[in-house]
């Protein structure tokens, strides 16, 4: 039979799982991220497992990242996201070597070599703008949830500026906006185009000039990644599965390398 890896990716708004079997996908799983997350992820993994008609004794090896990895107490290892996400580029999209993830409370720019081991880094934690949680604040501000933000900027005739980068000054300023009449499409495509000049600027520091991908929950959102294609000078590649299993995924493909060692 086959070696059976799963990552588990405890974020900090959402739990992501990836199953792997010989290398294939055999599962997967999101979940929004409670304050109960010790006492749940057993169900969690149940589930995927039950999906893919198995049992946790077909698990060869599990491997746990995200800021909640130690939640995980029965994987054998845990691995640093940056990491993961590296993995799963170079194994998904061979061609490309630059990852940006945007997750709910970071964004990380990772340059990784063909073997997909990291070269460099950076990462913005010190501040949630730009992150997953600021454009879903952002956009609450505008009744506007989340998995409606590309239908309602396809709707837009311009973007409204939005200058600050601060979340506490974005939203006053949103509303400010709102007041003076804007409509919300335009005002949501500022935003937009503010989260994506705020990735953009980090980016730049590596130069600019790789083909990328986007992993993460913002990796979803078109209304960011096409504003980033725009003015990036390297290719933007779509990853190819669901954005925000990157680094789940790294986590089960890291897992299966480390039982060939």
């Amino acid at each position: 039979m086959s070696a059976v890896s799963l990552g588990v990716d405890v974020g900090s708004l959402f739990c992501k799982a990836v199953l792997l079997r010989g290398g294939e996908i055999a599962g997967t799983a999101i979940r929004e991220t409670t304050g109960n997350v010790a006492r749940e992820i057993g169900v969690f993994v149940r589930e995927v497992l039950l999906a893919a008609k198995m049992t946790r004794k077909d698990i060869s090896i599990c491997v746990s990242t995200g800021t909640g990895a130690d939640l995980v107490e029965w994987a054998e290892f845990d691995e640093d996201d940056v990491a993961c996400v590296a993995a799963a580029t170079r194994r998904l999209l061979p061609e490309v070597g630059l990852v940006v993830d945007i997750g709910g409370q970071s964004i990380s720019t990772v340059l990784c070599d063909p073997q997909g081991e990291v070269l460099d880094f950076m990462r913005n934690d010190k501040c949630a703008s730009g992150s997953g949680r600021y454009l879903e604040v952002m956009s609450a501000a505008l009744g506007v949830p989340v998995d409606r933000i590309d239908e309602t900027v396809r709707q837009a005739r311009k973007k409204v500026s939005i200058s600050s980068q601060c979340g506490v000054f974005a939203e006053s300023e949103i509303v400010s906006h709102v007041n003076e009449g804007e409509e919300v499409p335009d005002i949501l495509a500022g935003l937009c185009d503010s989260v994506a000049s705020m990735v953009i600027s980090q980016v730049m520091r590596f130069g600019g000039n790789d083909d990328y991908t986007v992993t993460g929950g913002v990796g979803r959102i078109a209304g960011v990644t096409d504003m980033m294609a725009e003015r990036l000078r390297g290719a933007f590649h779509p990853f190819p599965i669901d954005p925000m299993l990157g680094a789940a995924y790294g986590a089960a493909h890291i897992g299966l390398l480390e039982l060939e060692e």
